[in-house]
């Protein structure tokens, strides 16, 4: 199989291609070339031996490879890179922030399903061993309350509030699900790496924080005793998003629908107009 990498500024693009180049189960998996706009990470890769070919544009691989793999640090960069790929039928990893505009996921996606073009992507912390067993813990139980945060990166080029947030959405729908009927958010100061939100779901609510801490944790609270777990280095997801994307593409089938993907874009919108105008907002899928 032939993929192209895009978005070398990512340090996902140099994780990805040396564990292509290192785990004898990608054996089959060539990387025919990749495109970034930072000189210096082509540069590496290049270096590396973990690619041999820089393409000066990022639909130069149309044509010729059997896959995509969409890593841009700026999420409007995926829909721009990956449009072309669906529409012509690629099947495509995108990373988060699936993408920051609302219309533009929608575009993406209806691309993808009409020409049945594959999807997966999105965060790799959906994939975190040690959030798992909350999940199983909350499923058995009688949910009555939780609790989620995740670093934020509130100042950047990337768009700002969506570049690392995703995140932290990954883990709260794994654990607790997507059924979230309103969000409630404060944010003190946009230039601040502190955003906090109250998730309502039907018959509970989970607090959610956006912190200045490079760590993930959880805690699920039932009528029958409460459980927590912490994650700090979670490097081996990548794998994991790989093992995700090579599987899909094997078997011809999607982990999850193609409206599953705009989900995280959606409940972030509604995040940020909470919290920029105060309010409590419905999310409406």
């Amino acid at each position: 199989m032939k993929i192209a990498i895009l978005g070398t500024e990512n340090s996902h693009a140099l994780a990805f291609a040396r564990l292509i180049k290192e785990k004898a189960k990608y054996r089959d998996v060539e990387i025919t070339g990749v495109y970034g706009y930072d000189a210096a990470a082509n540069q590496k890769l290049l270096n590396e031996g973990l690619v041999s070919y820089v393409a000066q544009d990022p639909h130069e691989f149309l044509g010729k490879v059997d896959g995509i793999v969409v890593v841009a640090r700026h999420g409007d960069h995926h829909h721009e890179y990956a449009l072309p790929y669906v529409k012509a039928g690629i099947p495509a990893f995108i990373d988060k922030p699936f993408t920051v505009d609302l219309e533009k996921a929608q575009e993406l996606l209806d691309a993808a399903k009409e020409n049945g073009a594959l999807i997966c992507g999105g965060s790799s912390l959906k994939f975190a061993d040690e959030f798992l067993p909350l999940k199983r813990y909350a499923e058995k139980n009688t949910v009555v309350g939780g609790y989620v945060a995740a670093p934020i990166n509130m100042v950047n080029d990337y768009a700002g509030f969506y570049f690392y947030s995703q995140h932290l959405i990954e883990i709260l729908f794994t654990v607790f699900g997507k059924d979230i009927k309103t969000v409630y958010a404060s944010c003190p100061d946009e230039s601040k790496n502190r955003v906090s939100v109250i998730v309502g779901y039907d018959t509970f609510d989970v607090t959610i924080q956006f912190v200045d801490c490079y760590h993930y944790a959880a805690g699920v609270v039932c009528k029958e005793g409460v459980q927590t777990a912490v994650a700090s280095d979670i490097v081996y997801c990548y794998e994991k998003e790989l093992d995700e994307y090579f599987h899909m593409v094997k078997e011809q089938k999607m982990e999850q629908d193609y409206a599953e993907y705009k989900k995280p874009v959606t409940l972030l919108h509604c995040i940020q107009e909470s919290y920029q105008q105060k309010k409590v907002v419905e999310v409406k899928w």
